[in-house]
């Protein structure tokens, strides 16, 4: 058995990111458009000043400030800049004088503050009453205040999040170069697995792990293109192994992967050509993981247990799909929280044991922490690493490995 460190490591170094595709902004806000995370695969900066020129942060007057200071000051009205192209350009404002101006108009020469209209009131003579003075530069937003030509807006391997796609948009960025989405087929093991609403025979389950993995696997950036599930037969294994990778760039299995006479899916892809790269991890659950590959064609082999599955997922198979799809921190993501409660493991590997996080960053387990019990990861939203034979107290701080 290898430790987790290590088995995490091991793949990160094996799974390299995809090439890169070029994308439209417009493609990727376009409704219906799929909303899978996406990773940069270069640095982009901005070829334009943010905003771009002065203009008014409010809608008002373009005044000079000093213009503004006499008690009972009045202002005579010097025409009107709307936002947007302005046709004619507007003209240099004259002393004693109020243009009025909407909010991100651009600041006409002479202006250097803006009066707020509600600090003010428009006489029937025309002329406009200072009811508050401003100051200079006042309601002023400054061309480059926000950002300078130039600036970096995104990394490589950054995440591109709805505010980095606005942030991009309003610097007038086309497209941009996304890290290809690696495509990922699902091959659940055992005869005994049922589709849900099918009549359950003595002996038979549901199948209840694809559904799940399915979505954790399109949280990662992966694009799931099949699924299927295998009875317990050699022949029938090594078929679907094949047309698995044949439809996908990662195979990702479920059960199958232990020391049992029907566990067949380890044996079979050795059969099928694939190189394991380890097998065992020393952790719990989820000790039977392995991993491996044949040529260009990634296999990642989880534990059948539906909790094992789940766990094994979020700490080693999503890291890696993030991996592929060119994330530059695809390590699982933890936050800090108080224990409410004390979690002991008393077992000689470390635990992984669900618990939930709340907005108040106290952390409670879930109940039942065996590796079949479905119950309780459905009431967890995170695991909390727990050493070998340790009793982490009530009141410690613990970091939730969170999905």
């Amino acid at each position: 058995m290898i430790s987790y460190e290590e088995a995490l490591s091991r793949l990160l170094d094996g799974f390299r990111p995809n090439p890169a595709e070029v994308i439209s902004l417009a493609d990727l806000v376009r409704p219906g458009s799929p909303v899978r995370p996406r990773f940069a695969s270069e640095r982009i900066s901005s070829p334009i000043a943010l905003p771009p020129f002065d203009n008014s942060a409010v809608d008002g007057y373009a005044v000079r400030a000093t213009d503004t200071q006499a008690p009972d000051a009045t202002l005579r009205p010097a025409g009107e800049i709307p936002a947007g192209p302005a046709n004619p350009a507007p003209t240099p404002l004259q002393p004693g004088t109020a243009c009025r101006i909407f909010t991100g108009a651009p600041i006409p020469p002479g202006a250097d503050a803006v009066l707020m209209q509600e600090d003010c009131e428009l006489r029937p003579s025309g002329e406009i009453q200072v009811l508050d003075p401003v100051k200079p530069w006042e309601n002023v937003r400054f061309a480059g205040d926000d950002l300078k030509a130039g600036t970096a807006l995104i990394q490589a391997g950054d995440l591109l999040t709805p505010q980095r796609l606005a942030l991009l948009q309003a610097c007038g960025i086309g497209s941009i170069a996304l890290t290809s989405a690696p495509t990922v087929a699902l091959l659940a093991s055992g005869s005994e697995l049922r589709a849900a609403g099918a009549p359950l025979a003595p002996g038979c389950i549901y199948e209840s792990n694809l559904g799940a993995l399915s979505r954790l696997c399109e949280s990662a950036g992966a694009r799931v293109v099949h699924t299927a599930v295998v009875s317990d037969d050699p022949n029938a294994t090594r078929e679907a192994l094949e047309s698995c990778a044949r439809e996908a760039q990662v195979v990702l299995t479920v059960g199958g992967a232990s020391v049992g006479d029907h566990d067949l899916i380890k044996s079979s892809a050795l059969e099928l050509g694939f190189r394991l790269d380890f097998w065992r991890v020393a952790m719990k659950p989820g000790k039977p993981f392995f991993a491996g590959q044949r040529e260009n064609t990634y296999l990642i082999g989880l534990p059948g247990n539906p909790v094992s599955a789940f766990a094994t997922a979020v700490l080693l198979a999503l890291p890696a799909l993030r991996q592929l799809a060119g994330s530059a921190t695809p390590a699982p993501d933890s936050r800090p929280g108080i224990l409410t409660e004390p979690l002991t493991n008393p077992d000689s590997r470390r635990h992984f044991m669900r618990v939930h996080l709340d907005h108040n960053a106290a952390i409670r387990s879930t109940g039942i922490q065996g590796s079949h019990v479905l119950s309780t990861l459905a009431a967890a939203n995170g695991l909390v690493d727990v050493p070998p034979r340790t009793t982490l107290e009530t009141g410690s701080v613990a970091r939730v490995i969170v999905w």
